[in-house]
């Protein structure tokens, strides 16, 4: 996954970064860590496997409940 992808992904869900970053454990003095998400979708940070594939489940989920 590139950062585009992830910027792309997270606007169509309708998600900000705080809330991803949120899901994926990312906090800084008990504050969601919203610039390593940032750091993601500009390139800055790679993402690897295991982060996409909880990205990915992350997008799921949302999808899902928004079916609901």
């Amino acid at each position: 996954m590139s950062g585009l992808e992830l910027y792309e992904l997270r606007k169509e869900l309708g998600i900000t970064q705080g809330d991803l970053a949120t899901h994926l454990g990312y906090f800084s003095n008990g504050i969601p860590n919203r610039s390593m998400i940032a750091r993601f979708e500009n390139g800055h940070a790679k993402i690897n496997a295991r982060i996409a594939m909880l990205i990915n489940q992350y997008a799921k989920d949302c999808k899902e409940l928004a079916d609901v």
